[in-house]
């Protein structure tokens, strides 16, 4: 690799600044490849599961007074920039997986970029070009290229923020411009994530001693003010979550996160560390480059402000080392500048970045790596819920219950504080359908009940499974199933993956919900009627969503035929708690009913007066206490 900030001027520069350029796109072009493969390689845990409930993924699209609303009533620690942006992003993109993990990526590879311009000014373009390299490669900040979190827009950020700061404090031109984007950095620091006050505190401790009595100091100062103004609407309602900081498990001590945290700063390369600092403080004792002086002061005063805030609040465990991520772009450009000094040969700097590059993604692949990032991986747990998510893109209906399996139960677990879980995101969400998982392979008795719980509520499921390797419980499922409803046919036909749809055979397959609306709040969810001209009968399915229970006691149905001169020539009568809700089947006799033209009626009334309640019916759109629910003929 050549010496940049060494080549001559004329066509040599020329080709100098080429290859630079060439070569951080490479750098970029990688760090994309690792981030964009990452968008669907697992599905979606805890922590953005609440940041997709902010945005509005489970209410419709979230305006930015409902996101305030949201964190103020979920998450009052929390800031909201991040938050805001997704909502928006969401309109564009829709809520896949992908498309909400999309922006991290974006953020990160402009992180990247914005690094390189950094250290290009402020150090020279090799120490630039290697640290936007170990940190594009680095395994743990890729972990959240593909997250729906803000900590790569936070670091964005920081790395902005840190190179304005170098451009105001040396008195640039523009000062205006430079100062109104260095208090709008500042402050969208502080609104994406609290650490950002962390990140300005440092800054600030860093100034004070080695900058106070600059010729811009004043200015500086001021932008910090200013940025630190435009957060106040925000900082009650942070310090009033407050209360809630801090660890389910016990924070750890200082000496117990440092040999963690030296591993994920060098790819598991711990060997190193020690070498590549001793060689900076050797090499640079005697050179003294500025820059580099401040960036070590800055990284001490960063490191003890975490461990600090740690020690405050119970916060950092082994399992949230993602709070140091401020910690990387001031250890890779250090990383990056002790390289440059130890060696100016092109070979050994190819040698060291292959290996970085390759311990990166042994580390990654090891999956030990998640443990420091609070969740374990999930992508081995079948299913690929947005594989089963865009498979039945176009292909459910309203009401539609998906019934899979999985090896982690977790997918149905609700998040304290939150009425949605992970599958809620992938079939709710995405595709306005409700569902649940069931274990793959533990035999358990409550199994069975289980199934008949599900089969009680709805008449109409998808059956889901891996036909290469079908769960043990798979067999037993489809039986108790068959037992009730009909096969109609697969949804998807694929070599991992089969989705049967089984309805009720009075709904049939190809049957169109048909909802009732009525005005005190119950609602019929669908119904369906058989008219059986030899067995002399007809089948009604109602199928009820019944707001308060009490209503139960409160009201009754009833099912009359009525004939063409509106007759009442059979009728049934029964109340809602008598095994009606939330769905059932009820018959009634077309025996001895002459040839005639009739109609199936549906009224539900009150069961002290009698008085009927109004209902909109979704299909005809009519509007009565009497609604036709079928119609049928008696021809002999």
């Amino acid at each position: 690799m050549p010496n940049l900030s060494e080549m001559p001027p004329g066509g040599s520069l020329d080709r100098a600044r080429v290859s630079a350029l060439f070569l951080m796109a490479l750098v970029l072009l990688l760090a994309y490849s690792f981030g964009l493969f990452g968008l669907n390689a697992d599905v979606i845990w805890a922590d953005e599961l609440s940041s997709l409930a902010h945005m509005g993924a489970f209410d419709s699209h979230h305006t930015p007074m409902q996101v305030l609303e949201s964190i103020s009533l979920r998450a009052r620690d929390h800031v909201p920039l991040y938050f805001l942006l997704g909502a928006g992003w969401s309109h564009l993109a829709g809520w896949s997986q992908f498309s909400m993990r999309y922006p991290s990526l974006l953020a990160g590879i402009a992180m990247i970029a914005a690094l390189y311009g950094y250290v290009r000014v402020t150090v020279d373009k090799r120490t630039a070009l290697i640290a936007a390299f170990l940190m594009a490669n680095n395994a743990f900040v890729l972990i959240y290229f593909h997250e729906i979190r803000g900590y790569t827009l936070l670091l964005l950020l920081a790395v902005i923020h840190s190179w304005l700061y170098w451009r105001l404090n040396r008195g640039a031109r523009h000062s205006r411009l430079l100062l109104a984007l260095f208090v709008v950095s500042g402050s969208a620091m502080l609104y994406t994530h609290v650490f950002g006050l962390v990140m300005l505190a440092a800054l600030g401790a860093t100034h004070i001693l080695v900058d106070r009595r600059s010729s811009q100091s004043n200015l500086v100062l001021s932008g910090w003010i200013a940025g630190l103004a435009l957060f106040v609407p925000h900082l009650w309602t942070m310090l009033s979550g407050a209360v809630t900081w801090g660890a389910t498990e016990r924070a750890v001590l200082a000496t117990q996160l440092a040999e963690p945290l030296v591993a994920l700063l060098t790819n598991g390369l711990g060997v190193l560390f020690i070498p590549l600092a001793l060689n900076l403080a050797y090499r640079h004792w005697g050179e003294r480059h500025p820059e580099i002086t401040k960036l070590l002061l800055l990284t001490a005063i960063l490191g003890a402000a975490f461990v600090l805030v740690s020690w405050m609040f119970d916060l950092i465990t082994l399992s949230r080392m993602r709070y140091f991520l401020l910690l990387w772009f001031p250890f890779m450009i250090l990383f990056a500048y002790s390289i440059t000094l130890l060696s100016r040969s092109t070979l050994f700097t190819v040698v060291f970045v292959v290996i970085w590059a390759l311990a990166g993604i042994s580390l990654g692949r090891s999956g030990q790596i998640l443990q420091y990032a609070g969740f374990s991986a999930l992508s081995g747990e079948y299913p690929s819920l947005q594989y089963f998510t865009s498979s039945l893109k176009d292909k459910v209906s309203p009401g539609d219950f998906l019934v899979g399996f999985s090896e982690s139960l977790s997918l149905n677990e609700k998040r304290e504080g939150y009425d949605w879980s992970i599958s809620d995101y992938y079939l709710d969400a995405q595709l306005g359908i409700d569902g649940v998982f069931l274990h793959a392979n533990l035999k358990r008795y409550r199994l069975s009940e289980d199934t008949r719980d599900i089969l009680a509520a709805h008449p109409h499921i998808l059956l889901a499974h891996d036909p290469s390797d079908v769960p043990l419980n798979y067999a037993n499922t489809l039986a108790m199933v068959q037992e009730v409803l009909a096969p109609c046919g697969e949804l998807v036909d694929e070599p991992a993956l089969s989705i049967r749809k089984y309805a009720h055979p009075v709904m049939g397959c190809d049957h169109e919900r048909a909802s009732i609306h009525y005005e005190n709040g119950l609602r019929l969810l669908d119904r369906a009627s058989h008219f059986d001209n030899e067995g002399q009968r007809i089948e009604a399915l109602t199928w009820w969503e019944v707001p308060d229970g009490e209503m139960l006691n409160q009201y009754n149905i009833s099912l009359q035929i009525i004939s063409s001169d509106w007759q009442n020539v059979r009728q049934i009568d029964r109340h809602l708690y008598d095994g009606l809700v939330p769905w059932s089947v009820i018959e009634l006799s077309t025996a001895d009913l002459p040839p005639d033209d009739y109609r199936l009626v549906l009224i539900l009334y009150n069961r002290e007066n009698g008085s009927k309640v109004q209902g909109g019916d979704e299909l005809s759109g009519e509007s009565a206490g009497i609604l036709p629910i079928l119609r049928f003929s008696v021809d002999t």
